[in-house]
């Protein structure tokens, strides 16, 4: 099946290649921003480097903040193999994966300033999705250099050392999160292929295996709480996980919960025997094993929504984890 995915990706590449006339690499380099402020697919492209050491990263739209889809190789292409790449590129291609699914995007030029993004998406979760196509175009976001002030003639400058120039405070990094709505009015439990799952209409949401009841229980926390989006730090693989109710923390107390409590304005990331841990005193709240960034940016999340406990179904081995205040 990744073979013929792939054989797919070099017959549509190729055909868009002998299509367009004449390109070139930083045509299709730079910050880009979909045109589009209402899309639902992808919201941002940055392409940056050169033929032999392409980098694409790519945003796509979520809730409260645009999910970083993270940084991978890019391929340029020319039209003909005997051609210069980077004078003659007419194409670049990434693919991205999930534990669901692989979305193949290609970039070619559009224009002065535009670039055109075809997004081949195909479902591996044998989800009995659609795989599907879509078309995204986007405009070069320019950054202005800062005008600099034209110094005095040397006659007029002062006999003494000139200072070094102040250091300008960096701002912090955004907090990019990785969230998805769903609907929980909509959400059910289905048993997909021999595996209990909690879905939205086609969308997977959430894994049980073979543990029925504990999706029903999830289900009914997802309805009582009203959460409309799932949350990841480190997707495909996440560390660390959380739920929303319309960008906020999830409030109140379902009766039976099995929750533990911590102290939003305690807990620190420490690395305790080689594991880097979110804790609070003494005590390890979570572990995410040899991550330091992710440990970083779930604690910054923690701080954020102010979350005050850390619930389970299925303890020892949880089948799904939620916060809540």
């Amino acid at each position: 099946m990744k073979r013929t995915f792939l054989s797919a990706s070099l017959a549509i590449l190729f055909l868009l290649c002998h299509s367009l006339g004449f390109a070139a690499l930083n045509q299709m380099s730079g910050n880009w921003q979909n045109v589009d402020p209402n899309t639902r697919g992808i919201t941002a492209l940055i392409i940056d480097g050169n033929p032999d050491n392409l980098r694409m990263h790519a945003w796509g739209k979520c809730h409260p903040q645009d999910c970083d889809w993270g940084e991978v190789d890019a391929y340029a292409y020319a039209p003909n193999v005997s051609a210069p790449i980077a004078p003659t590129a007419q194409a670049v291609s990434a693919m991205y994966a999930t534990g669901f699914s692989q979305t193949l995007v290609i970039v070619t030029p559009a224009g002065n300033n535009m670039i055109r993004a075809e997004v081949y998406t195909r479902f591996t979760d044998r989800s009995n999705r659609s795989d599907y196509r879509v078309t995204y175009t986007f405009k070069r976001q320019l950054r202005a250099m800062p005008i600099r002030p034209v110094p005095p003639p040397a006659a007029a400058m002062p006999m003494r050392p000139m200072p070094g120039p102040m250091p300008v405070p960096m701002p912090p990094p955004a907090l990019r999160e990785d969230c998805l709505p769903f609907n929980p009015a909509t959400t059910t439990v289905k048993n997909l292929n021999g595996r209990w799952s909690i879905i939205d209409g086609n969308h997977l949401l959430f894994n049980f295996g073979d543990k029925r009841l504990e999706a029903l229980q999830a289900l009914k926390i997802i309805k009582y709480y009203r959460m409309n989006s799932s949350c990841f730090v480190g997707r495909p693989d996440p560390s660390f996980r959380y739920l929303l109710v319309d960008g906020k923390a999830p409030q109140g107390s379902m009766p039976g919960e099995d929750c533990v409590s911590f102290n939003p304005n305690t807990v620190e990331v420490r690395f305790i025997d080689g594991r880097w841990k979110i804790v609070d005193g003494s005590h390890w709240v979570f572990d995410f094993d040899n991550k330091e960034g992710e440990a970083r940016t779930a604690l910054a999340i923690i701080k954020k929504y102010g979350f005050t406990r850390s619930c389970f179904i299925g303890r020892p081995a949880p089948s799904f984890i939620y916060m809540r205040k």
